[in-house]
């Protein structure tokens, strides 16, 4: 019975300890990331925009299935334009308005970063080799 409750106590810990929010310096890190990827998504540099993705980048264009599309860097300012005009939530008319919104993090989206991983809006960066990187992306029009 001890080991049992040992057992499930280390467990709680573990999960409490990985639910923690990411510390001041990794949310400032990923906020100075962020920034400059807001300024090449509202220039609409596409060029700029694939320097901080990790590619192939991975796409769901549906919600209803499982099927994923990857995106190479030829290919993504003809798919990230089409992203851009997808209608978007509220009183934004396309994804691109609502992106321009965002040029800085609310107080949820800096919930969603810990130090390896973060979700702001359709999008979903990782850490690689020490630098963030958009990995995948949500293209679907709200359902």
């Amino acid at each position: 019975m001890k080991r049992a409750l040992l057992s499930l106590a280390t467990c709680l810990f573990l999960l409490v300890v990985k639910a923690q929010p990411a510390s001041a310096p990794e949310v400032k890190e990923f906020e100075v990331f962020w920034k400059k990827l807001y300024t090449a998504i509202v220039k609409k540099d596409y060029n700029a925009v694939c320097e901080y993705i990790e590619f192939p980048l991975v796409v769901k264009k549906n919600l209803a299935d499982t099927a994923v599309q990857t995106i190479g860097r030829q290919e993504f300012p003809g798919f990230f334009s089409g992203y851009l005009d997808l209608p978007a939530k509220d009183e934004f008319i396309n994804k691109y308005g609502l992106l321009r919104a965002r040029k800085t993090l609310s107080d949820d989206d800096r919930t969603m970063v810990d130090e390896d991983s973060a979700t702001i809006e359709d999008f979903e960066f990782q850490k690689v080799d020490g630098e963030w990187k958009l990995v995948y992306v949500y293209a679907t029009a709200n359902e």
